[in-house]
C-alpha cells in the first residue's frame, strides 16, 4: 500500500473555540479564505460536543472558557480515544512561562498568544496538521506491515497447496505498492533458472505466463548465481519496462522473487514501499523454505504409510492396489459432500490405512477362496482393532484412527466392532465404508468375480439407509451421474500423487 501525505489542497476542518464573538467571526473569515472548513463553539461544553461528533482535523481552543477552561477541555479531548488524536492549539492572551505550561500539561499541541498575526496562525495550523497527518501516514504503514506479515503468514497453511496459495504472496505485494499486474518466480535449483509459478492482471503478449523460465541474471543482475558468499536483497528496478523485481531470500540463499509491473505513469519506489516489500519478501522466502521441508517430510511419511498399507494388499494378489482405490472413492464421496479440505488429508490416511490390521489375520484365512466359517469371520471382524491399536501410539495419526475403527460400521447398528448406528458412527467411517464396499463389489475376487460399477451402485444404492449412509450413498450417486465414476474408474489404481493432486 502506497502510503499518501495528503496535499494542502485537501480541505482540513477547524473547530474554533473562544467566548468572543468578534474574534470566532474574525477566524472564520480569514480560515474559509484559505480553504478550510470552520466549526465554532463559544464555551466548553459545546466544544466537547462538537469535538466528538464532527472529528475535526485541529482545535483552536481559548483559555478564558465561561465555566470549564480550556484547559479542562484540552484534558478531556486528549483523554477521549475518539479525540485524542486532534491537534490543539491553544490561542490566550495569557502569556506567562507558568500559562503555557500549563497548556503543555494538558496535552495543548501548539500555544499562541493573543494578539497575534495571522499569518503566523496560518503557519503554526499547517504545521500541525503536517505532523497529524505523518504520524497517521506512518499508522498506516504499520498497519500494512502487519496486514502484509499476517496475510503471508496465514497463506502457506499446507505442504500440499502451496502453488495454489503463490497468487496470495503475488497479490500482497501488488496492494503494497498499488500496482495490477505481476509474477512470482520460484528457484528451480537443479536447472539455476527461475520459473514463473503465478501471474495476476497479466494477459498474454510479452507479460509473464506460468511455465516461462529465466536466468537469475535476467532478473537479478547484480546476482552471482554461483558465487559462494550471501545473496544480496536489494530490490532491482528496471526504469526501462518499468519493472521491479523483488527477490525473496531466506538464509542467504535465494527462494525466489516478485516481479511487479509499474506502468509508465508513477515513478521510483518510495522509501516506505521498498520497506513493505523487503518485509513480504522475507516472509514469503521464509514460508516457503519451511512449507517445501515440510512437504518432503510430509511427502515420506505418506510414502511409508502407503507402504504399510501395500504390505497388507500384497498379502493377497486378489487386493493389490484396494487400499489407493478405496482412499479415491472415498475422496470423491468426501469432495461431493463438501467437506473442508482440513478434513480431507486425514480422510486420504485413514482410506490409504483402513485395513492395515490386516497384517494380523493369518494367510489361512485372510486367502481363503471360500466363505468364512463363525470362527474364522470373528478373527476378520477383530482387524479394525488390531489397525487401531497398531497406530494409536503415532500422535500425528490421531485424526485418521476413527476411519479405521468404523470402516465396517453399519447405519442400522448391525456391523462391527462396536455396532455403532447412524450419525453416530465417525464420518470418516462412513465414507470408508462405501469406497471399501465400492472396491470389493468391482475388482475380482478370490471368491467371486466383480459385477462392476453399474452392479455395485445398484447394490449401494439398494442398501442405503441399513448399511451406508443414506447421505452420502446420494454423494455417489451424484459422483456417478457427472461422470467423476466412471465404468473404468476400477481398472486404474491411482498413485499417491494423484490423491495428493484431488487435495490441492
Amino acid at each position: 500500500m502506497s502510503v499518501v501525505v495528503p496535499g494542502s489542497a485537501a480541505r482540513h476542518s477547524v473547530l474554533v473555540v473562544d467566548d468572543s464573538n468578534l474574534l470566532r467571526g474574525i477566524l472564520k473569515e480569514e480560515l474559509e479564505a484559505e480553504g478550510f472548513e470552520v466549526h465554532m463553539a463559544e464555551d466548553g461544553k459545546s466544544a466537547l460536543e462538537k469535538a466528538h461528533d464532527l472529528r475535526p482535523d485541529v482545535i483552536l481552543l481559548d483559555v478564558g472558557l465561561p465555566g470549564m477552561d480550556g484547559y479542562e477541555v484540552c484534558r478531556r479531548v486528549k483523554g477521549d480515544a475518539a479525540t485524542s488524536d486532534i491537534p490543539v492549539l491553544m490561542i490566550t492572551a495569557l502569556n506567562e512561562l507558568k500559562d503555557k505550561l500549563a497548556g503543555f500539561d494538558a496535552g495543548a499541541d501548539d500555544y499562541l498568544t493573543k494578539p497575534f498575526f495571522t499569518k503566523e496562525l496560518l503557519a503554526r495550523l499547517r504545521t500541525n496538521l503536517r505532523v497529524r497527518d505523518l504520524m497517521h501516514a506512518s499508522r498506516r504503514l504499520g498497519q500494512s506491515y502487519l496486514e502484509i506479515l499476517l496475510g503471508t503468514g496465514s497463506a502457506i497453511t499446507s505442504p500440499f497447496k502451496v502453488d495454489d496459495e503463490l497468487d496470495i504472496i503475488l497479490r500482497q505485494g501488488l496492494v503494497a505498492v498499488q500496482a495490477s499486474k505481476g509474477a512470482i518466480l520460484l528457484l528451480d535449483s537443479e536447472q539455476g533458472s527461475l520459473e514463473v509459478r503465478g501471474t495476476l492482471g497479466c494477459d498474454g503478449g510479452p507479460d509473464p505466463k506460468v511455465g516461462d523460465r529465466h536466468r537469475i541474471s535476467d532478473k537479478l543482475p547484480v546476482v552471482d548465481a554461483g558465487g559462494e558468499g550471501p545473496t544480496g536483497i536489494r530490490i532491482y528496478e528496471d526504469d526501462a519496462r518499468h519493472v521491479i523485481f523483488v527477490p525473496m531470500v531466506a538464509k542467504e540463499k535465494l527462494v525466489g522473487g516478485i516481479e511487479i509491473h509499474l506502468g509508465a505513469r508513477r515513478g521510483r519506489l518510495t522509501v516506505n514501499e521498498q520497506k513493505l516489500l523487503y518485509a513480504l519478501a522475507s516472509q514469503a522466502a521464509i514460508f516457503l523454505v519451511n512449507a517445501r521441508l515440510e512437504r518432503d517430510v510430509r511427502s515420506m511419511f505418506l510414502s511409508i504409510i502407503v507402504s504399510m498399507a501395500g504390505a497388507v494388499d500384497a498379502k493377497d494378489a486378489y487386493t493389490h492396489g484396494h487400499s489407493l482405490r478405496v482412499a479415491r472413492v472415498s475422496l470423491i464421496v468426501a469432495q461431493e459432500k463438501g467437506l473442508p479440505r482440513e478434513e480431507l488429508e486425514p480422510l486420504l490416511l485413514s482410506a490409504i490405512l483402513h485395513d492395515v490390521g490386516k497384517i494380523a489375520i493369518p494367510d489361512n484365512i485372510l486367502k481363503k477362496p471360500e466363505r468364512l466359517n463363525r470362527e474364522e469371520f470373528e478373527i476378520m471382524k477383530g482387524h479394525p482393532i488390531t489397525g487401531a491399536k497398531m497406530l494409536q501410539h503415532i500422535r500425528a495419526l490421531e485424526n485418521v484412527i476413527p476411519g479405521i475403527l468404523h470402516h465396517h460400521e453399519y447405519w442400522n447398528g448391525s456391523g462391527y466392532p462396536h455396532g455403532l448406528s447412524g450419525e453416530s458412527i465417525p464420518l470418516q467411517g462412513r465414507i470408508i465404508h462405501i469406497g471399501d464396499a465400492f472396491d470389493a463389489m468391482t475388482t475380482d475376487r478370490i471368491y467371486r468375480t466383480k459385477i462392476g460399477v453399474a452392479g455395485a451402485m445398484k447394490e449401494i444404492e439398494k442398501f442405503a439407509g441399513s448399511q451406508f449412509d443414506p447421505t452420502l450413498v446420494a454423494c455417489l450417486v451424484e459422483a456417478r451421474r457427472t461422470g467423476l465414476i466412471g465404468d473404468g474408474l476400477p481398472e486404474m489404481t491411482p498413485t499417491l500423487h494423484e490423491l495428493i493432486d484431488r487435495l490441492r
